[in-house]
Formats: C-alpha cells, sequence, structure tokens
C-alpha cells in the first residue's frame, strides 16, 4: 500500500525533498481545508520552520505537495522532521479533486515570536511556485517576516540548492 507525505513547508520543493528521498515520487498539488500555514515551529538553530494549524476562518486552506514514499523514507522523513513534529494522518485534496489520505508533520514546539530564516523562506516560495499555488499565496509566504542567517556558510549552502 503506498504511502503518500503532504509536503507544505520547504519540502514542497522538489529539489530539497529529492536531495533528501531521491526515490519519492511527486503525486500532485493538493489542498488541505479548514487549516493554515504558519513560521512558529520554533527549530534547534534558533529560527521558526513551518507548520501548519486548524484554524476558525471557513475559507482558511494550505496548499502543498503529495509525494508517495516508501517505508524506508518515511523512516528518514521521521527522523528529518524529529521529536518537534508529529505525524499526523490528513486528507488533502489533488487538484483533480481526488482526495487522498496521506501523513504530514504538525509542530509540537511553537513560538509566535520566532522568525524563519531567509533561505527557508525561499525554499518554501520556490516549492509554493512550482507547485503551481494561486500567486497571492506564494506571495505571502515571500513576504513574511524573516531574518537572516548569521551562519554564513548554512546559508549559503541552503541558496545554492535552487541554483542547481
Amino acid at each position: 500500500m503506498p504511502i503518500y507525505n503532504f509536503s507544505f513547508g520547504s519540502n514542497m520543493s522538489s529539489n530539497r525533498l529529492l536531495a533528501r528521498l531521491p526515490q519519492a515520487k511527486r503525486v500532485g498539488t493538493a489542498v488541505l481545508k479548514g487549516y493554515e500555514l504558519t513560521f512558529n515551529m520554533l527549530f534547534k538553530d534558533g529560527s521558526g520552520k513551518c507548520s501548519i494549524q486548524k484554524s476558525d476562518d471557513k475559507n482558511a486552506l494550505v496548499y502543498g505537495v503529495v509525494y508517495e514514499v516508501n517505508e524506508a523514507e518515511k523512516a528518514v522523513l521521521d527522523t528529518i522532521e524529529g521529536p518537534g513534529y508529529d505525524c499526523v494522518a490528513i486528507k488533502p485534496t489533488l487538484l483533480d479533486g481526488e482526495q487522498i489520505e496521506a501523513h504530514c508533520y504538525i509542530a509540537n514546539t511553537y513560538d509566535n515570536d520566532v522568525l524563519p530564516y531567509d533561505w527557508y523562506i525561499q525554499h518554501v516560495h520556490r516549492g509554493a511556485l512550482e507547485a503551481g499555488v494561486p500567486k497571492e499565496y506564494s506571495d505571502a509566504i515571500l513576504n513574511r517576516p524573516h531574518k537572516s542567517d548569521t551562519n554564513k556558510e548554512r546559508a549559503d549552502i541552503e541558496f545554492a540548492v535552487h541554483q542547481k
């Protein structure tokens, strides 16, 4: 039975995800209704990473990319996402209207004052563009408050992901 992952953050970028999971197969862009995208997962480097949370706004939705992964790749993703995220079963809808059973990683460690790094915003934004989300959605990602990474070596490596 296939395992589907709904990636709504930096893993929307196939360059980023396939560098980590070269056997993963992109299924397509999907929408998860009733949720909103946040950047308030407190990461160990002091920056904010993406998560999603349920929203009271009846128009709230999160775009993401569904990937098919195997058991070994799922285990790798579990390790990458680490203890700061819970693996949660969800049912996003592919753009062709098909609802699919998938899992995603929802943060369990929040800080509403934390900001994401500029390179992280770029990963998420590029993934959103690649997924073909509406311009308002991708613009909202790009226009999120963020900060420069003081670790220049890490920043250079992360920015280089999209230079290939």
